[in-house]
Formats: C-alpha cells, structure tokens, sequence
C-alpha cells in the first residue's frame, strides 16, 4: 500500500519553476494595464468624484496591498517547493541552481526524523510524527487564511458602501425640498450622489475580492503541491534517514 502511494505521488506532474509566481505576475500585469487606462481614460477619476464615502479608494488600496502580499507567500511558496524536489531528486534540481540553505523542509525532515528515532527507542513513546507534519501543513496554508479574510472584508466593504449610499439618497429626501414639478431634476440630481456612492463602491468590492480570490486559487495550489512532497518526503527520505543514521544538528547531509 506504501509503494502504491509512493508511486502515485510521484507520477504527479511538475510545474516549471516559479509556475504559479509566474501567472500571478501575468494576473497581475494585467491588472496594472487595465488600471493605468481607467485612469488614462478619467474612470478612476469619476469614480472617486462620486463615491462620497471613499470605500472604493479604501478597497483599491487593501486590494492592491494584499496582492502584493499574496506574491511574496507564492514566491516563498515557490522556493519551499523547490527545496522539496531538490531533496527528493538532487539531480533535477541541482540543475536548476537551488542551494543547500535550511528551509522549512530541512526542519520538517529533522524533527519528524528526530520524532520518529524516539518513538523506535521507546516502545511506550508517543509517535509526534502526525502531529508535525499537521503543524507544518498550518503553517504553510496560514497566509492563504490570512488572503481569504481579506477577501471577505472587501465584499464586506462594498456593501458597507451599498448602504451608505442609500442613506445618502434618503438624506436628499428629509433635508431637500419636497418633491415637486418644479425642482424634480434637482432632487434626482441629488439623489444620483448617493446612488453613484452605493454602485461604484459595491463594484469595487465585488471586483476586487474576486481578483483577490484568484491569487489565492493560485497561492493555495501551490500549497498544496508543497504538502504532497512533504508526503514524499515523510514516506521516502525520513525513513531513509531515520534508518541510516542521525541528521547532524546543524543540517542535512547528502
């Protein structure tokens, strides 16, 4: 059953280095250009003159912020996976340039290495193995957690922007005159601040969560793709270096 698995796991197929930091780049390269021109074309401009409540500014700088983070956890994500390959299969990756520097894999490997040797020594002793690769596993999807909160603060702030747009729009009913035929164009005039308050800020929300979302699509995939060598890892080299002989406590070898 173990040599099945073995075998299934590695008959996944690999992405090219850097694969989904590179479409993250292009989402986002994308997006940059679609940005200048609405600003090129006054859009931005219009946008920000309606919404009296400026939540879409607000939206466009969380969006903008937390995308940029979502780049640096892919890219850290990225070079974890990359560390991964090189200790399942140094030739593959020695040609690819990865050095031998600690990373979140070598510490898996020592503790659960380290975890592993105790349990062999003690026949009563606690086998800590799931418990820390569960930790680790937390510990890589914690900032695609992180990226769907703020994914659902956004929608949240659209709509926040939705119902302060419609408090606007009722305020020019209590405050203005009353409806008449006289000064009916005045009144929808003042209406349509609250309307553009309530429509442009719900767009930007709606818009800029469902970007947000891609990149953690993309963030989570490559999580993943790091937990299933962590899998490898535990059922091939672990047990290689658990049976061989102890990690020197400064590294790994080989």
């Amino acid at each position: 059953m173990i040599a099945e698995r073995k075998f299934n796991l590695r008959g996944e197929s690999r992405v090219p280095p850097y694969y989904y930091f590179l479409l993250w780049l292009i989402l986002f390269s994308v997006i940059v250009f679609v940005t200048m021109v609405m600003v090129d074309q006054g859009f931005l401009a219009k946008v920000m003159e309606a919404d009296k409540s400026y939540i879409s500014l607000i939206v466009m700088a969380i969006f903008f912020a937390a995308s940029l983070y979502a780049a640096s956890q892919i890219l850290r994500v990225s070079r974890t996976l990359l560390r991964a390959e090189y200790l399942l299969d140094e030739g593959r990756s020695a040609e690819r340039g990865v050095g031998k520097e600690t990373s979140l894999v070598d510490d898996y490997i020592i503790e659960m290495s380290n975890a592993r040797r105790a349990v062999s020594q003690q026949a009563d002793g606690i086998d800590q193995a799931n418990y820390i690769f569960e930790i680790y596993v937390d510990e890589l999807r914690a900032p695609g957690e992180m990226i769907s909160f703020v994914v659902d603060v956004l929608i949240r702030l659209g709509l926040i922007g939705t119902i302060i747009g419609f408090i606007l729009m009722l305020q020019s009913f209590v405050t203005g005159p009353a409806p008449s035929a006289e000064n009916i164009q005045e009144l929808l005039i003042t209406m349509s601040s609250g309307m553009g308050t309530a429509l442009y800020t719900t767009f930007a929300g709606l818009v800029a969560s469902t970007l947000l979302g891609i990149q953690q699509i993309l963030l989570s995939r490559n999580v993943e793709r790091v937990v299933a060598a962590l899998i490898r890892i535990s059922d091939i080299r672990v047990e290689a270096e658990t049976i061989s002989k102890p990690l020197a406590a400064g590294g790994l070898e080989g």
